[in-house]
């Protein structure tokens, strides 16, 4: 049947043959029915978003393993190493680690030992360091002493700075037969440039013996005259060369046999060692480190008066070796002479360079006026740096003790 067939009637009959379209819900049912479904979709969505979860988890782990094993491995390694490098000092920290017990659960008896160990140990200690001390060499000192020869024996030299100061220097060598022979060849060896001195011995000339006596001939050519200040250091520098020796003189003389001339000084012919020479010494410093102790080479006539002449600087390159603080006062006696200080002396206060120049400065002093002995007095320490205050002192033998390489 064609659509345009259909009839009004037709289509009311159909349409009355339709169901009914009727709901008998109540309005509180439908909402129930629409509240069961909303929980049961979030209850449904809850248990979707764990799954999830684990599942990305597991990818994180998978990108992430080598990197966390990469780690854990090097922290492993680096903790090993640690362990061994302090496995050395693990002794000692196990008394510290150790869990202390507590003083209730140490006995009076146990403590009381501890007590009487530890100062028995303390007591031992100290027994070892003052018997150290006591056993310690004593420091170097300035000069050339007695006492340091032992059997050797010893070469005196008179270096020149650039100052035209003459300096004296000992050196102590295994003796020889023939001491002057060797006198030349140390003399030739010595750094005197090293010492902040001139280059200036060996002397241009030849030395010989006669008797008790060294007789010194100049070369032609010697560069000794020409000035005072020349003249003065070459003079001193053959004194000092000498002296100590127990030799009576130097003579001079030219390669003619004649007695040589000198611009300054005119004739001069001889040196005499005479041992008394009454002068004081000083501190000098050719070069602001090496420091030497000379004299000024002025007789004075007396211990006393050369004494006091150490208190002061006679020209701007010698130093005085007594701070102007301290004050003495010197007696001669039988044998030695005695310096006193007024207050008491601690050496202790003084720098130690400046100490030994002091002491020794006093002690050279006394020897030029002819005491192989000083004695010093109102000196807190006894003992120091090898001098025993207690009684005399033996006065050096020559000063400024040096050591060269063979």
């Amino acid at each position: 049947m064609n659509q345009s067939e259909w009839k009004d009637r037709d289509i009311e009959e159909l349409v009355r043959k339709l169901p009914q379209i009727k709901d008998d819900r109540t309005s509180q049912s439908i909402h129930a029915r629409i509240v069961r479904q909303k929980k049961k979709s979030q209850s449904s969505f809850k248990r979707f978003i764990p799954a999830v979860a684990a599942c990305a988890a597991i990818f994180i782990m998978v990108l992430l393993a080598p990197t966390v094993l990469n780690q854990l491995t090097e922290t492993s390694m680096e903790k090993s190493e640690s362990k061994i490098a302090d496995s050395s000092g693990s002794s000692e920290n196990k008394i510290e680690m150790a869990p202390q017990k507590k003083e209730t659960e140490i006995s009076p008896e146990s403590s009381e030992d501890k007590k009487i160990a530890i100062t028995k140990d303390d007591q031992k200690e100290n027994s070892e360091v003052m018997m150290s001390e006591s056993l310690k060499e004593p420091e170097e000192r300035l000069s050339l002493y007695e006492e340091d020869l032992k059997g050797k024996e010893f070469y005196s030299f008179g270096l020149v700075s650039p100052d035209a100061v003459p300096i004296p220097v000992s050196i102590v060598e295994e003796p020889e037969e023939d001491w002057l022979t060797r006198h030349e060849q140390i003399a030739e060896k010595l750094p005197e440039t090293d010492w902040g001195l001139e280059d200036y011995l060996p002397l241009d000339g030849k030395f010989t013996m006669d008797n008790n006596k060294v007789v010194f001939t100049l070369d032609a050519d010697h560069p000794y005259s020409g000035s005072s200040a020349v003249e003065y250091a070459f003079y001193h520098s053959l004194q000092y060369s000498f002296q100590h020796k127990g030799i009576e003189e130097i003579t001079l003389k030219n390669s003619d046999g004649a007695v040589p001339q000198f611009s300054t000084a005119g004739e001069f012919s001889k040196i005499d060692l005479n041992e008394e020479t009454h002068t004081a010494y000083y501190a000098y410093s050719p070069n602001g480190r090496e420091r030497f102790l000379v004299p000024d080479n002025i007789n004075r006539g007396d211990i006393k008066a050369s004494m006091e002449a150490m208190k002061n600087e006679e020209t701007g390159l010698l130093q005085s070796v007594i701070p102007k603080d301290i004050n003495f006062s010197v007696t001669e006696g039988d044998g030695w002479a005695t310096i006193s200080f007024l207050n008491e002396l601690d050496l202790d206060t003084l720098e130690e360079q400046s100490a030994l120049e002091m002491i020794e400065g006093i002690l050279l002093t006394c020897r030029s006026s002819g005491f192989d002995r000083a004695q010093f007095g109102n000196v807190k320490q006894v003992n120091w740096n090898g001098f025993n205050f207690d009684g005399p002192i033996e006065t050096p033998i020559s000063p400024n003790k040096k050591n060269i390489d063979n």
